[in-house]
């Protein structure tokens, strides 16, 4: 019991770590490329891989496919320090961090399932993750629009919608493939670094307050470029 007691709480530490770092980069990164007019719906295409990376690492340092969802979950609710600060309404601050709990659910499902069939990430298992959760998303803002809470998404218009769930899907899992070929490569490898150690004490006092360090940074970088 307490060994189930202690796995839980070192994969929560790992996923608050990994999903706080999401966070900052969802903060910084985001605001960045929505700044850049050049390329027209650049978020779209790099936000999502940036978030795969993030949750495949705190899958690998805890082993949990669980860790996916819990460190989606840490990145939504950093999202959702927005709805405190003076801004565009709710609908606007939500509907992201949804979005970011949908990508980590079908991650975490996918994940489930290349397991049960020993099968890794090709391709086509990334498209179909980068495509799910956007399904997702479509059939939630449809619901919005049937329940008539909010039409928004709706107004991009069939062109953007099409570009929102066929190119970007198409890019994300080019890009996502290239960095997991990238990966395996003997000369990345060498560099690599695990910030949790098998066996190390990640469940300390020590880990746990670090990682909550991070969590408030997160939230810190968050109100402090929503000033911008």
């Amino acid at each position: 019991m307490k060994m189930k007691k202690d796995s839980l709480k070192e994969m929560l530490t790992i996923s608050l770590f990994w999903g706080s770092l999401w966070g900052i980069a969802e903060a910084t990164l985001g605001y960045l490329v929505h700044l850049v007019t050049l390329i027209p719906g650049i978020a779209g295409f790099i936000m999502f891989p940036i978030g795969f990376y993030f949750m495949t690492r705190a899958y690998r340092e805890s082993g949990k496919t669980m860790s996916l969802f819990s460190t989606a979950a840490t990145a939504a609710t950093i999202k959702l320090v927005d709805l405190f600060l003076p801004g565009p309404g709710p609908i606007f601050t939500i509907n992201p961090a949804l979005a970011i709990l949908m990508e980590g659910a079908v991650l975490m499902v996918c994940y489930k399932v290349l397991l049960e069939k020993q099968r890794v990430f090709r391709f086509r298992e990334v498209l179909l993750a980068a495509a799910g959760w956007r399904a997702a998303f479509i059939l939630y803002s449809f619901i919005l629009l049937i329940l008539a809470i909010s039409d928004d998404f709706f107004h991009i218009g069939i062109v953007n919608i099409l570009r929102f769930f066929l190119l970007e899907s198409l890019v994300n899992a080019a890009i996502i493939v290239a960095y997991l070929k990238t990966e395996e490569s003997r000369k990345w490898n060498r560099f690599g670094v695990r910030i949790w150690r098998p066996g190390g004490a990640v469940a300390s006092d020590a880990g746990i307050s670090f990682s909550c360090g991070v969590f408030a940074a997160a939230i810190l970088t968050r109100v402090i470029l929503s000033g911008f």
